[in-house]
């Protein structure tokens, strides 16, 4: 290896440890959860009315997702590392002083939310254009940061929180704030044209099927897009549904404690982190599709293990498989937009795609909500989990279309 090479390998290491702490950062909503009694308690909001929050927030993140892809496939991702830095940090921090509903849905969910969209899909953009010979394997790493997030804001923020009130929201926007300006300005996209070493003798093996770069505009217009969407908001859907509402769920389920509950939520984080680490390789390998069809039939084996599951051993085993494949259903898109519409716009291309993710996380806590019937006491989730494999088993049909469509078109090339 040769002295430029190595300096090249080492840098785009750099870029891709910088692009883990801030997707770190971003993962931040996850864990939304535990703000909730205090933020009840400092606007005088219902826990509904405080959820709602996050899906505010969410659906900026989608928003200002698509604006900063834009901006980053033309000035580059440094910039937009500063301004959405400061911008999330202020929002967690502003949350601090908000003492009404509206200026929580104006801090927490407008201005945390539209920096976090500045900042999730320019970070993933970037990483993933230094590794164009395994985008899945990378992908599944970079997205593995989002798993370990909530797990290290859950305890830290129920710490701050427990001693300082809503106060601690200030500690939380400094952090965020500080530590990404901290890596940001090592952000940046490697020059028109680069591939690593030996990426052609890869290409020309069938790693990448790319062909052409999509505008946006060409992208929209083309029906593997919709398919796309219409796949990836369905994938998330099904995990959505339960993962957002596992804790109340363990505790009715199971008849434990909210604390206990916790450990679930726990576990989830971690089968969510490994998840996506083994998913990523199993991208590169044999394909994204085929690896989503994998993650939706081991969701729907979740699903159906935790509707039965009376004890904790067993509900811990279905949880373990279900937080796994959902962890799965974000690493597989990134590396399927850039194979499908090409590097060159992926920016924006994957912050429209993402949009499909808003609205898993729209629809999914919302069908789950009318979905569940207390009475039944123990069972109160049982029709939830049939709804949420049905969704599931819609997925697994349009993935399947995705793939036969797929082999179609080699069949005739």
């Amino acid at each position: 290896m040769d002295l430029v090479t190595q300096k090249t390998e080492e840098n785009r290491v750099l870029i891709f440890s910088a692009a883990f702490i801030v997707i770190f950062c971003c993962s931040a909503s996850a864990a939304f959860s535990v703000f909730s009694v205090p933020l009840q308690n400092a606007t005088g909001a219902n826990a509904a009315q405080v959820a709602l929050t996050l899906t505010i927030y969410q659906s900026f993140m989608a928003l200002f997702g698509i604006i900063s892809g834009k901006i980053v496939d033309r000035f580059g991702p440094r910039m937009l590392m500063y301004a959405g830095g400061l911008i999330f940090g202020l929002g967690w921090l502003l949350t601090a002083f908000v003492n009404t509903l509206p200026l929580l849905y104006l801090t927490c969910g407008f201005i945390a939310g539209a920096g976090n969209g500045l900042l999730y899909n320019p970070s993933i953009n970037t990483a993933l254009k230094w590794y164009p010979e395994k985008r899945g394997t990378m992908s599944g790493i970079l997205l593995g940061s989002a798993s370990l997030g909530p797990l290290v804001l859950a305890k830290a923020g129920a710490l701050l929180c427990e001693q300082f009130g809503t106060k601690g929201f200030i500690y939380i926007g400094l952090a965020y704030w500080i530590l990404i300006w901290l890596v940001g300005w090592k952000m940046k996209a490697p020059e028109a044209g680069w591939k690593p070493a030996g990426f052609q003798q890869l290409a020309a093996s069938g790693v990448t099927s790319l062909q052409r770069d999509f505008t946006p505009g060409e992208m929209l217009r083309t029906g593997k897009f919709w398919l796309m969407l219409v796949l990836f908001a369905i994938s998330c859907t099904s995990g959505i549904m339960m993962i957002g509402s596992l804790s109340k769920i363990a505790q009715i389920q199971l008849a434990i404690t909210p604390l206990a509950a916790a450990n679930f939520v726990a576990i989830n984080c971690l089968s969510n982190f490994c998840g996506r680490l083994i998913v990523g390789r199993f991208c590169d390998k044999t394909g994204e599709l085929k690896t989503l069809l994998g993650i939706l039939v081991v969701t729907i084996i979740g699903l159906f293990g935790l509707r039965i599951a009376t004890t904790q051993m067993l509900f811990i085993f279905f949880l373990i498989l279900l937080g796994a494949s959902f962890g799965g259903v974000l690493v597989v898109f990134p590396p399927l937009t850039s194979k499908t519409f090409g590097v060159k716009n992926f920016g924006i291309n994957y912050g429209i795609m993402f949009f499909a993710y808003a609205i898993g996380s729209l629809v999914g806590p919302q069908i789950a909500a009318n979905a569940v019937n207390d009475s039944l006491g123990v069972h109160a989730y049982s029709m939830a989990y049939i709804v949420a494999i049905g969704v599931a088993a819609l997925g697994i049909l349009v993935d399947v279309i995705m793939i036969i469509s797929q082999s179609g078109k080699k069949a005739i090339q």
